[in-house]
């Protein structure tokens, strides 16, 4: 009998995953599409912090602030407070980068710490979710 919640929890995840793994092959491309990293990087933390609120059965809007999600995310455990400054950084990407306008592609440098804050929020997601949402 299939778990509903957890089968969303881990389509969550498995999406998540993929939006990193493509960050790594954006980053060894010769092209330089370091807004495409960030982008990716902002979707997996969106995604990592999706999976934890469907976890709890938290309602969410459909938002892209990751600062937003982390602030639904405080009710369940006040350690979310670590990740304000990751998701600040990284929730402009969700846009920035995505469209023309005023504001310059990010660098290669500003990519590869997108990536290290995507992945902290990875990290620590997967910490406060139980084994069984991970499929241990």
């Amino acid at each position: 009998m299939t778990n509903p919640k957890l089968d969303e929890v881990r389509s969550w995840l498995a999406k998540a995953r993929q939006d990193l793994d493509a960050t790594v092959w954006l980053l060894q491309s010769p092209k330089g599409l370091f807004g495409a990293v960030g982008f990716h990087c902002q979707q997996a933390a969106e995604k990592y912090l999706k999976a934890y609120l469907t976890w709890y059965e938290q309602v969410f809007e459909k938002t892209h602030s990751l600062v937003a999600l982390v602030g639904i995310c405080l009710q369940f455990s006040a350690d979310f407070d670590d990740l304000r400054t990751a998701a600040t950084t990284l929730t402009p990407f969700a846009v920035i980068t995505r469209y023309p306008g005023d504001l310059p592609d990010i660098s290669a440098q500003e990519a590869r710490e997108a990536l290290e804050l995507a992945r902290q929020i990875r990290d620590f997601i997967l910490v406060h979710l139980p084994p069984e949402a991970l499929g241990r």
